[in-house]
């Protein structure tokens, strides 16, 4: 069985808010729009969207879903602002087996540190904003996350 990953960095932020509070920019908006139809475009019906509790990532978050016009469960999680890549790893083993498609949306550094890890190809630079990684995985368990069974793997940008 495969299951796959859809990591996302969140979208492009206004500049003047503390840092937790920033919104996303028009453009930011622009770019998770294009991403939502991307992913349409290639079939990948997500089960469940894990984001960070800080507004850009659930504005990003609330974005996508609403646009990808399927029935996708969400969870926010406090610890994954400006977590760690060992951090990402703990929150999607303990995803329901259930959930066979898990859209993870958070921030570098620690985002571009576990698709670095995940993929075991360094992509030589941190996500971008909006930055997707689709990731197929060799497991049937959420748990083997820590494996690295990556079959294969593409970026979409917006």
């Amino acid at each position: 069985m495969i299951k796959q990953l859809v990591v996302i960095r969140h979208a492009q932020a206004e500049s003047h808010h503390k840092d937790f509070e920033r919104e996303l920019s028009a453009f930011g908006i622009k770019q998770i729009e294009s991403i939502a139809k991307k992913i349409s475009i290639q079939a990948i019906k997500i089960d469940k969207v894990l984001y960070s509790a800080a507004k850009r990532t659930k504005q990003s978050a609330e974005i996508l879903v609403s646009h990808l016009g399927q029935k996708i469960a969400m969870e926010a999680d406090d610890q994954l602002y400006l977590c760690s890549a060992s951090y990402l790893y703990d929150a999607i083993a303990i995803t329901d087996n259930s959930i066979a498609t898990l859209c993870l949306l958070g921030h570098n550094p620690g985002i571009s540190e576990f698709v670095n890890s995940l993929i075991q190809t360094p992509i030589f630079k941190e996500l971008e904003t909006a930055d997707v990684f689709v990731i197929n995985l060799n497991i049937d368990k959420w748990t083997e996350i820590y494996q690295n069974n990556t079959s294969n793997y593409f970026n979409i940008v917006p």
